[in-house]
């Protein structure tokens, strides 16, 4: 099976090099092989990167255990969870604790009590950053919804046999990929939520996550579709390092086209902002930060496309 070029992703690999996410990917224990391999490559401090939140001299458990110390990293486009936490009324509690404005005794989680129990630092969630999984859900259309999103991200191939790509997702362990895995770490957050929550309500809440990825991914995957039918047709040109008539969610900021970079947009910025928004128990950033967001470019995919095959003349 042919592997996936990864040309495209390059610039991107290169920033996140220099300021991006691998400053503090490098999070944890590692062997001496990959510390000479991170100084070898100019790291040269910080190799255990554990002062991304210990920060250095003081290397203080009390800091690392606030909120504000995942701040500087999850934040911002891809993945606002401190904008949505801190804001969430779990957040405003927590933030109203430290200012001594509510007893010490107030029940208010800390992003550490959901996604670091007893300092477990694999910080795993069910959906995993993507919101993808296999096996694919019960549910027909959802099942081939998240087929076309799984096809766009390159880890299945056009008639859905897996791709060379699915090795890297399994090495970066940022999917469940069986239901096992799945279930594991559903459970172990509604063990967390049971702390201060009934189990029937904490089930409910997580299950409406769920269904706001079922809405994202409707969304998405017809956007997609248009944009592989425009390939398909030849009215987009497919860039020569993709290797199906698909875009490629994962060329990010490369997309070649306004109508591929619109894509892009909707998929890391809004699909993100529903779901995550919805677990982090925001209804702002759910509805009008992302779901909303993404039914309007929907409908400007939709435009541009119409717009394309006008003025291809395949109507």
């Amino acid at each position: 099976m042919k592997a996936m070029p990864t040309a495209h992703w390059q610039p991107m690999a290169l920033m996140e090099g220099m300021k991006g996410c691998g400053g503090c990917h490098k999070i944890g224990i590692k062997t001496e092989a990959e510390i000479k391999d991170l100084k070898k490559s100019g790291a040269g401090f910080g190799v255990a990167s554990c002062d991304a939140c210990h920060t250095r001299h003081t290397f203080s458990v009390v800091e690392a255990r606030q909120p504000q110390a995942c701040q500087t990293c999850h934040m911002g486009f891809d993945h606002p969870q401190w904008e949505m936490y801190s804001s969430s009324k779990h957040g405003v509690r927590y933030l109203l604790k430290q200012n001594k404005t509510l007893p010490e005794t107030v029940a208010a989680p800390t992003c550490q009590t959901c996604h670091m129990q007893e300092g477990n630092h694999a910080v795993r969630t069910a959906w995993g950053f993507l919101a993808v999984r296999l096996p694919l859900p019960e549910d027909k259309q959802w099942a081939a919804d998240q087929t076309t999103i799984l096809q766009a991200l390159g880890v299945l191939d056009p008639s859905g046999k897996p791709t060379p790509r699915l090795d890297v997702v399994k090495a970066a362990d940022v999917a469940r990929l069986t239901q096992e895995d799945w279930q594991k770490e559903r459970d172990k957050m509604l063990k967390t939520c049971n702390q201060c929550h009934s189990a029937n309500f904490a089930k409910g809440e997580l299950q409406k996550g769920d269904q706001m990825i079922k809405e994202a991914d409707r969304l998405l995957a017809e956007a997609i579709r248009i944009i592989a039918s425009l390939y398909q047709d030849g009215i987009l040109q497919k860039p020569k390092n993709y290797a199906y008539a698909f875009p490629d969610l994962l060329a990010f900021h490369d997309a070649p086209t306004v109508i591929e970079q619109k894509l892009f947009v909707m998929h890391l910025e809004h699909r993100m902002r529903t779901f995550q928004g919805t677990f982090h128990a925001n209804p702002d950033y759910a509805l009008w930060y992302g779901w909303s967001e993404m039914q309007r470019s929907l409908s400007e995919i939709k435009e541009m496309a119409t717009d394309l095959r006008a003025k291809h003349g395949k109507n």
